[in-house]
């Protein structure tokens, strides 16, 4: 069975399974489709479907990154609403990562970088948390995050590569900071 129609089979047993009213919080709508940073498109784009099953939600994403660190992260996130009403809902999260990074120094020449040097596809995983608010406007939300995350590189990866990775830490799909906003529609 493919990754598709696995989750094509999740969603919609989800949709049907699932109430859209909960008296506890208002109208809430179960599925949502969201992009990714629209504001730093330039860099990344990616998408993520959140499956809202009262106050809690789960989400999967997928963002290619073409910047610097050029590649495809995953990532599976659950959030948790707390202090909620019809127009703003406030959450914390949790979330664990994934994917590639390619070093391609032609994107840091505007720092000084001028060596021309493409290092990988290299594998990382990472995990995070923070708090976020989720804006409702019938089926348009906007939700805003901000946390902490930790990634890893490859233990094997030598000295002067990882060297070229210290930009990793500070932007793309390794920054330490967490700040993420997404668009999306819910229904």
């Amino acid at each position: 069975m493919s990754k598709f129609t696995l989750v094509t089979l999740i969603l919609f047993f989800t949709f049907f399974r699932c109430s859209a009213f909960d008296p506890t919080f208002g109208k809430i709508h179960p599925f949502s489709f969201q992009i990714v940073s629209p504001l730093s498109a330039a860099s990344k784009i990616g998408g993520v479907v959140e499956i809202r099953i009262g106050g809690s939600s789960f989400n999967i994403g997928f963002i290619n990154y073409t910047g610097a660190y050029q590649g495809k992260q995953y990532k599976l996130e659950y959030q948790k609403y707390f202090k909620t009403t019809h127009r703003n809902e406030y959450f914390w999260y949790a979330k664990a990562l994934g994917g590639d990074a390619k070093y391609v120094s032609d994107k840091l020449s505007i720092i000084g970088d001028k060596s021309k040097t493409e290092i990988g596809p290299i594998d990382y995983y990472a995990v995070g948390a923070g708090v976020g608010r989720k804006f409702n406007f019938n089926h348009i939300a906007i939700l805003i995050n901000a946390g902490l995350k930790y990634a890893t590189l490859p233990k094997e990866l030598s000295d002067e590569n990882r060297e070229d990775f210290r930009v990793f830490y500070a932007t793309g799909p390794g920054s330490i900071f967490d700040l993420n906003c997404r668009i999306g529609y819910q229904f």
